[in-house]
């Protein structure tokens, strides 16, 4: 979109790249690494290393009967430190992600939700990575008991909406597929552009 006096040069959106040799360095179950050997527009060989994800992410905003939002901590072995989240999990490419957002809701809150919405999707690093993320937010709850895996350990923490919002916003909420769900939902709920029912929750 432009506004007045705003010019928008042509963009050329073919594919500039030019593989000459792709290679896999490692392979597991979740991932495997290319060590691909490519040309640009200049014509120069050079590599380019890339994680081909076999899982990606879903993340959920599920949101309760009097506004407040569920979060997830826990302490995240990679980054080295305790993270707030909101709820999610991995699921295998291919598969429905609003049948694992389903799933990865109950097991990690014991909630089931009427309503689903999927406010964002996007590529997690796309400079190295094929991940891309869809989250959803989800209204009509009804709770039951957690099913977490044997492998994990979660703390829950239920905060009013806003407070989720501002937790996206000062850090405390770190990872960016939950910001960008979080702050997804708030800019829709200005704008008027959500259903009645999950506006009303929000107020």
């Amino acid at each position: 979109m432009t506004g007045e006096g705003i010019a928008m040069e042509r963009v050329d959106e073919a594919n500039p790249w030019k593989v000459l040799k792709e290679e896999t360095g490692y392979d597991c179950r979740y991932f495997s690494v290319r060590h691909d050997r490519v040309t640009l527009s200049d014509g120069e060989a050079r590599s380019y290393h890339s994680v081909r994800m076999k899982y990606y992410g879903v993340c959920i905003v599920p949101v309760d009967h009097d506004g407040s939002v569920t979060l997830i901590g826990q302490y995240r072995y990679v980054l080295d430190r305790f993270s707030w989240e909101i709820p999610g999990g991995g699921a295998r490419v291919g598969d429905d992600p609003l049948d694992v957002a389903r799933a990865e809701l109950r097991e990690e809150t014991g909630c089931t939700a009427k309503h689903w919405l999927k406010i964002v999707e996007g590529a997690v690093s796309p400079g190295i990575s094929t991940e891309a993320v869809p989250a959803f937010v989800a209204w009509g709850l009804d709770r039951g008991a957690p099913q977490p895996d044997a492998t994990e350990k979660l703390s829950r923490r239920r905060v009013p909406f806003a407070d989720a919002v501002g937790m996206a916003l000062n850090g405390e909420i770190s990872n960016l597929p939950g910001i960008a769900a979080l702050l997804g939902i708030e800019v829709r709920r200005q704008r008027g552009d959500l259903p009645d029912s999950l506006i009303d929750l929000l107020k």
